[in-house]
């Protein structure tokens, strides 16, 4: 169909800009390429492809500039929020380990910590660390 061949469309030349990466990049490409790389990694969610969507979000967080937080804060918790996602889907854990303190401690509001704090609570829970799982639950309270 016409939304399949779009977005293998959107794979392949994610995957292909993706693969120049380590050429010099403006800062405006940089973040269109992160852009497309969170569209890419979304619908690899979306389609269960979760190792993949990992890839994609991870080369999406090494693009953001270094205060992205402060100057690209929609796109850095967008990525943030749909990296933990698949880390935790893949069983990336050690990946998740170190991405959920960003968004937890970046994030400008509650709103847009939750659903770091439910991918938390989901990777503790997994981890056999259900204690834990329980007073990071009490804390959000």
């Amino acid at each position: 169909t016409n939304c399949e061949m779009k977005r293998d469309a959107l794979f392949f030349i994610v995957d292909n800009m993706n693969k120049g990466v380590d050429l010099k990049l403006d800062r405006n490409q940089k973040t269109q390429l992160a852009g497309l790389n969170l569209q890419a990694g979304n619908i690899a969610i979306s389609t269960s492809r979760f190792h993949a969507a990992a890839e994609y979000l991870q080369t999406g967080i090494s693009l953001l500039i270094k205060d992205s937080w402060i100057q690209q804060y929609d796109l850095t918790i967008q990525l943030y929020d749909a990296a933990l996602e698949a880390y935790y889907t893949a069983g990336q854990f050690s990946k998740f380990d170190a991405a959920v303190k960003q968004p937890l401690t970046h994030a400008r509001c509650f709103e847009d910590k939750l659903n770091s704090y439910h991918n938390l609570v989901r990777y503790l829970t997994a981890s056999g660390k259900s204690e834990e799982a329980l007073e990071t639950c009490l804390s959000v309270l």
